[in-house]
């Protein structure tokens, strides 16, 4: 199977940033682990909100240009949700791949999708949660 990375040069969820030959190098283990056939990364750009290289992914995917995705890690998923439900529709529909390299999260089926909804609820939750607790 052949996977295309996808990294990004923002800070990702929980506010990070990770450099991009890092990126890289973690997608490329993770895929070599899984016996995928690795592919250069879309790079997305820094400006908030900015999701042309993810369209431009999705829109390869959609003409099966290759087997999946990988991205350095969930916390790059677009936070609108429609922009997820895109790929969610196209990964049931191409019967495509996402791996998640850093958390080692390989989503396939709708029921792998409804776990990582989850999971992304969590991670904002704990994103947008206090980072010190004073008692007295």
């Amino acid at each position: 199977m052949i996977f295309k990375g996808y990294i990004s040069s923002r800070k990702i969820l929980d506010g990070s940033v990770v450099q991009q030959k890092v990126q890289n190098l973690v997608i490329r283990d993770a895929c070599e682990k899984k016996g995928y056939d690795y592919k250069l990364s879309f790079t997305e750009y820094g400006i908030k909100n900015c999701y042309l290289n993810y369209n431009e992914m999705l829109n390869d995917l959609r003409k099966d240009k290759f087997d999946g995705i990988a991205f350095y890690s969930l916390a790059q998923l677009p936070n609108k949700q429609s922009l997820r439900n895109s790929l969610y529709k196209i990964l049931m529909e191409k019967k495509k791949r996402v791996l998640f390299a850093l958390e080692n999260i390989l989503v396939k089926n709708l029921n792998d999708i409804k776990k990582l909804e989850e999971l992304l609820k969590l991670k904002f939750f704990v994103s947008k949660s206090p980072k010190n607790i004073k008692i007295k």
